[in-house]
């Protein structure tokens, strides 16, 4: 077949379509081409933004929403070449891909939306210990739709990120003190100042409580079976849970030593006989 005639073959056009057979080509090689370009474009973006040390999460979502809009922007020129107005061919383009992945995969990019606004604020980081959508745990991995813990009894929880960022986050270890907020009943007929001054030496000699701020113990309230004090020393958040264990053995075993008395709950019973007696009168 001569130059000529293939030339002329390729630019017929065909019946009914009123396209030719090299633009049919040419749209197929831009797609393909495209593709690839749109892969390797999106891949150096997220090894730039990996070598800026941005977050996981920031590099993932990027990325694929770079390769998406990528994809798009080479479809629609792909379409001009099939004597699409290509201005026409966009808008058609993002009305259906609006369509489907508004209704195909509404919770997958809803995850990432979740995803992408955790990376930004960074409520949290790795081990951290958190609580979020009902779930306490360290966090294991932050994913670009997905949020796994660790717990501490060591099973792993798998949360989308729609319930990580729709829900409060509770974030343990976020600050580098706390707080430990702790309660003791007494009986009524102990002193109360000798109570808290023993209290509070419990508290000043473990090792682990900080001096600023200075720990605090007073009469929180006076329950039905006991007057109840409330201590509450500061500690580095890492000795958080080791020193709440500690002060509560040794303030038991100082309270004992003391004669101080912890009461627990007593409910007293009264049961009342009744004796029938007949009187007879004369």
């Amino acid at each position: 077949m001569a130059y000529e005639e293939i030339i002329e073959l390729l630019t017929r056009k065909l019946p009914f379509l009123n396209i030719s057979i090299a633009n049919i080509l040419m749209a197929i090689i831009i797609i393909i081409i495209g593709y690839f370009v749109a892969i390797i474009v999106s891949k150096y973006v997220a090894k730039v933004m990996k070598k800026a040390k941005m977050s996981k999460i920031l590099v993932e979502f990027t990325s694929r929403i770079l390769r998406i809009l990528l994809i798009i922007f080479v479809i629609s020129i792909a379409v001009g070449y099939l004597g699409v107005d290509i201005g026409a061919a966009v808008i058609s383009i993002s009305v259906v891909a609006g369509f489907i992945f508004g209704f195909a995969f509404q919770e997958t990019l809803g995850n990432l939306a979740a995803g992408f606004m955790i990376a930004i604020t960074k409520p949290f980081k790795k081990n951290d210990y958190v609580e979020v959508a009902g779930h306490s745990g360290r966090i294991n991995n932050v994913g670009a739709s997905i949020t796994s813990l660790t717990t501490l009894d060591n099973k792993r929880i798998i949360i989308p990120n729609s319930k990580v960022w729709g829900e409060p986050i509770v974030n343990y270890t976020a600050l580098s003190t706390r707080m430990i907020d702790m309660r003791v009943g007494i009986s009524y007929g102990d002193d109360i100042g000798k109570a808290i001054k023993v209290a509070m030496d419990v508290v000043k000699k473990h090792e682990k409580v900080l001096d600023d701020p200075a720990p605090y113990i007073g009469v929180a309230d006076l329950g039905d079976s006991s007057v109840n004090l409330l201590m509450r020393p500061w500690v580095n958040t890492d000795d958080y849970w080791i020193t709440k264990w500690d002060l509560t053995r040794n303030l038991k075993e100082a309270y004992d030593k003391e004669g101080i008395s912890i009461p627990f709950p007593q409910r007293d019973l009264w049961i009342k006989s009744q004796n029938t007696m007949e009187l007879n009168t004369k």
